[in-house]
């Protein structure tokens, strides 16, 4: 026998291990409860309450699919609810939209007394704006250039020689209701000044031709 090795007795032996013992069987509970499987009817008592709560927004029963089991939450000692997380999906309108919850489960009753939901679906891009076809049967150029011609005269009173460039015309209709024409031109602001270059943008009612404003610039 080696002269550095020493035998205690039992009962010192046990008493030098009696810090360990009190600790090791809490520590090992721990990992037992953070390792338990979660209770079934708890995970359905949840996955019952997110049926329920996306009903309203479902013509009929919504059909959904929960993707991932939940994992619970370790409780606390003598703690009487459980906190449950998991995802799913389901079929709405516009298609298949997921989520993801956390769940509160009473222990003592089985029943979810808590849900709070998160929509993870990416939200649609906006649709393009569609322009309207031009309805040219009530449009003329000549309302709006004449219309244009007058904002000229409020800002030039003296202006002369106005002229429109009948290849600078454009027309954009973004309602029944609404179209713009766009077009430029030269004129003499007065008669010793050098021709000018002017541009402008008449607005109209496609259903009438009726001119509602005009806008000159340059």
């Amino acid at each position: 026998m080696d002269a550095c090795t020493r035998f205690l007795p039992r009962s010192a032996l046990a008493a030098a291990l009696g810090g360990l013992l009190v600790t090791m069987p809490q520590h090992a509970a721990a990992q037992v409860a953070a390792s338990k499987p979660v209770n079934a009817d708890a995970i359905a008592a949840c996955e019952r309450a997110a049926r329920q709560s996306l009903a309203p927004q479902a013509a009929h029963p919504p059909e959904v699919t929960f993707t991932t089991s939940a994992p619970a939450e370790p409780a606390m000692p003598g703690d009487s609810q459980l906190m449950l997380r998991g995802a799913g999906r389901w079929r709405a309108g516009e298609g298949l939209r997921s989520f993801n919850y956390n769940c509160t489960v009473d222990l003592r009753s089985g029943e979810a007394v808590g849900l709070v939901m998160r929509d993870l679906t990416p939200p649609a891009p906006a649709p393009a704006r569609a322009l309207v076809e031009p309805d040219l049967s009530h449009l003329s150029p000549a309302a709006c250039e004449s219309s244009a011609a007058a904002a000229l005269k409020q800002r030039w009173p003296r202006v002369s020689q106005i002229s429109f460039d009948s290849g600078t015309r454009s027309l954009v209709q973004d309602s029944a209701s609404r179209a713009e024409l766009h077009g430029q031109g030269r004129a003499l602001p007065t008669p010793d000044a050098p021709s000018t270059h002017f541009g402008f943008d008449c607005e109209l009612d496609p259903r009438d031709g009726r001119v509602i404003a005009t806008r000159i610039s340059g």
